[in-house]
């Protein structure tokens, strides 16, 4: 039988990734775009490059496209405004896709609900009924998966996460609330604080931090405590609304090993104890890894 292949594509914050996905989860011809540019048209050119390249050398036909995208995202008139892509707002990214490729199915899913759908179908959440599915990185956000199927709310916007607040009076985030889990636990931000706590360090990059606090430096260490308290805190009072047992998170941060998972599995512990029914709850690293984003959007159009 011949599998079906997708072209597809997961928005962030900092990149932009494009790649052809087939119904068995292998993904080829994988392009990345850097998400900086100067106005929204400028990025659009680069990625309407990329996907001519990629569409031009698959020798697949493809089914369709799925697009995933950092919030928010509106599905029914297929734009996008991700909180840290300031440069599109309502941006119309389905019908960009369309008049470079003439490609009609397009699909438009928030970027994590992506990953959640990946991770649940092949990867460390196989086997959940109920699943939250996270990307910590640039920035923070959430899918959700109830009785083995996405759950994308009313708005395509469902465990908009990264956006709740865990401290009224707090720090204000970009997105102008204050006191969100991004403006504290994403990875600019835990490196932004470990700065104001005196680390001495011209790097702006989370791998960096994450290696002066394997080092030892206080104010490294610090931000991360921090930091992966506020998101333990998030976690706990999201799960405890809906009663789910199963947390996957995925993202840049969530790559940097013990340094991060260790307080992060602590503060969970602490926080879920209060519940009283939170007992087995499980926060996992994605197995998909970088790829969790294109497997999931790109399924969208082809399961």
């Amino acid at each position: 039988m011949t599998l079906r292949h997708a072209l597809g594509v997961d928005v962030g914050g900092t990149k932009v990734a494009l790649a052809i996905v087939d119904e068995n989860f292998r993904v080829t011809n994988r392009m990345e775009v850097d998400s900086h540019a100067s106005d929204g048209f400028e990025l659009w050119d680069r990625i309407a490059s990329a996907t001519t390249q990629i569409v031009q050398n698959s020798k697949f036909e493809l089914a369709g496209i799925g697009i995933g995208s950092a919030g928010p995202i509106y599905p029914e008139i297929g734009t996008v405004s991700p909180v840290n892509i300031p440069i599109w707002r309502d941006f119309p990214i389905v019908q960009c896709f369309k008049d470079v490729t003439q490609i009609e199915n397009i699909d438009l899913q928030g970027d994590v609900m992506a990953l959640a759908y990946a991770e649940h179908v092949a990867g460390a959440g196989v086997g959940a009924k109920n699943m939250l599915g996270m990307v910590v990185s640039t920035g923070i956000g959430g899918g959700l998966i109830i009785d083995g199927k996405p759950f994308s709310g009313e708005t395509g916007n469902a465990s908009y996460l990264g956006h709740s607040s865990v401290n009224f009076d707090g720090v204000k985030c970009a997105c102008g609330r204050n006191g969100c889990i991004e403006a504290y636990a994403s990875g600019p931000s835990m490196v932004a604080k470990a700065k104001a706590l005196g680390w001495q360090s011209q790097s702006s990059s989370f791998v960096d931090l994450a290696q002066a606090a394997r080092d030892g430096v206080g104010p490294a260490v610090d931000a991360i405590e921090i930091g992966s308290k506020a998101l333990a805190v998030g976690i706990v009072n999201f799960v405890e609304s809906l009663d789910i047992s199963t947390v996957v998170i995925g993202g840049g941060v969530a790559l940097a090993g013990d340094v991060y998972w260790e307080p992060l599995l602590r503060h969970v512990s602490a926080e879920a104890k209060y519940s009283g029914f939170l007992g087995n709850l499980k926060v996992l690293p994605a197995k998909l890894k970088g790829d969790a984003g294109l497997i999931g959007a790109a399924l969208s159009v082809i399961k």
